[in-house]
This record gives structure tokens, sequence and C-alpha cells, in this order.
């Protein structure tokens, strides 16, 4: 039996199409159901059980997976790691697999978590075995690829490379080799929104990940959701690194994209 924990985002929704195609057995244990448990019941139709927990509530979330006999476990979607800032009443496994991180990094709390569910003998999937389909080769999808904007891409590249390595943030925000914005705590979206408040139109958006990024969480991802608040002519150009990025909603992206007069670059 497989369990997708599902953080927010469309990635959930996508990994139980991946499921159902393939014809699996699992559960989805929803941790914002606000956030994607409609969309969820929509896809999985009473094909999987869905079950809602919060985030949280880690000790009970165990015992489901245990009650369930789950021997593989997915976990996929965003958990807001400004939720920890907030007065939530952790339970004493949350607690425990906190206390256990190196750092507050999201890295060195997801690789906490994993270590926490594969000491109970349940094996952490890779989302990139899981969501193939996500994966974009190398080329540009839409646009024009002029001097100007590859060497921003570069530069924007190189700089994200090196906050991902001290577990920053994976994205920035680029405009004439300045670097404008830099993705921290509040996410890729919030970080977009703030490169455009400050470098006002042209800008690029360069999205990375680290260099030993797992593959079993945090996958860097775009999608539509990610051009919502954009404008045309804010933004000049996307870009992300092929191999470690999820583009969600690939069709409606591309035409979105489109509409806004961005150019998309997936690079090798």
């Amino acid at each position: 039996m497989i369990a997708i924990i599902a953080g927010t985002g469309n990635l959930p929704v996508e990994a139980a199409k991946s499921f159902l195609e393939q014809n699996k057995n699992f559960i989805v244990i929803c941790l914002f159901p606000k956030d994607n448990l409609e969309k969820l019941k929509k896809i999985i139709n009473q094909k999987a059980e869905i079950i809602s927990e919060p985030f949280y509530k880690a000790g009970h979330i165990l015992k489901i997976l245990k009650k369930k006999n789950v021997n593989k476990v997915l976990l996929i979607g965003k958990v807001d790691k400004r939720n920890l800032l907030k007065k939530i009443k952790l339970d004493w496994l949350a607690l425990k697999t906190l206390t256990k991180a190196i750092t507050k990094s999201d890295s060195s709390l997801m690789q906490s978590i994993v270590n926490q569910i594969e000491n109970e003998g349940i094996k952490v999937l890779k989302q990139s075995d899981v969501l193939k389909n996500l994966i974009i080769p190398s080329g540009v999808l839409i646009g024009k690829l002029t001097k100007e904007i590859e060497e921003d891409i570069e530069f924007g590249l190189n700089t994200a490379n090196k906050l991902s390595l001290i577990d920053i943030g994976q994205t920035v925000v680029v405009k004439n080799k300045m670097i404008v914005a830099v993705e921290a705590i509040e996410g890729t979206d919030e970080c977009i929104k703030r490169g455009i408040q400050l470098g006002k139109e042209g800008v690029i958006i360069c999205k990375t990940a680290h260099k030993n990024q797992n593959k079993k969480f945090d996958l860097p991802t775009l999608g539509p959701k990610s051009l919502k608040q954009i404008k045309k002519g804010q933004v000049k150009a996307i870009a992300w690194h092929s191999d470690k990025t999820f583009i969600a909603n690939k069709n409606e992206f591309i035409k979105k994209s489109k509409e806004l007069n961005i150019t998309l670059v997936s690079i090798k």
C-alpha cells in the first residue's frame, strides 16, 4: 500500500493521477484540506481513500500509516514553513522530528522527516520517479532567446545555485545582471511578486535545485499558479534546470506564458 502525504498545490493531484493510471493501491493523507481536498476528491472519484489530517499531528499520521499497512510513502506538495512561526501545538513526533533536524532549513527538515519515516520501515519514494511526465526536456519551449536574456539567465542560475548550496532558496529574480529578489521562507510566488514590485518590468525568473538535491522531496516546481500575479511586460523570461524541476499543468503554463509574452527556457 502506498500513501500520498499531500501538501498544498497541484502536485498531489498529479501524483494521484499517476497512481490511478498505473492501477496502484494507495491512500491520500491530505495535510491542508482547504487547499486541494476538493480537487483530490474529483480526480480520485472514490477509487482511493482520502484522509484529512493536519501536518502537525505526525504521531497520528504514523498510526494511520501502520493501521493501513502502508509500506511506501510519497511526500508531495508544499508545506509552508511559515506555519512553524505560528502558535501551533505540535504533537510529540512532530517535535521530535524538528529537534533532530540539524537546522530549520527546508532540506534539513525534510531529511529529518524522511529519516523518521524510513526508521519505521516505510520506504519514501522519489518524486522524480512518480512524476517523470512533469520533467521537461532542455530547450526553448516558447519565445525568443536573445543574447541579453541568455546572459541574465546564466547569471541568475549561477546565483541561484550558490544560494541553494546554503539552503536559502531556489529562486532568484534578475534584471540587467542585477539580483532583484531572492527566495527565502516566503516561497517562489512571493519572491516573484517582490521581484516584479522592485524591477517593474522585463525581469527574468530563474529557478534551480541543490546540486545534490534529494529527489525524495522538495523538487522545485513551476506552473500556472506562478504566473497568476504577472501582467504582460513584467516578466521577460523564466528559466529552470530541466532535470530537477517539475512543470505542473504544462499546457496551461505554456498557454498563459504565451499570452504574457514570456520566453520559457529549460536548461540542461
